[in-house]
């Protein structure tokens, strides 16, 4: 089973915003996106992981 430190509902811009914060504080963060095409990504995304 996968753990993570937050779990984020949606790629909008607070999603975004909040996962790149998270990340950069050292947590593990899940994102979950209905659609199937995930636009404006950014490699500051990195070890994120989106469902």
């Amino acid at each position: 089973m996968n753990r993570y430190d937050g779990i984020i509902i949606g790629f909008g811009k607070g999603g975004k915003a909040l996962a790149g914060f998270l990340r950069k504080n050292g947590k593990k963060v899940a994102l979950i996106e209905k659609l199937d095409l995930v636009y404006h990504s950014s490699c500051l995304f990195i070890n994120i992981v989106i469902y």
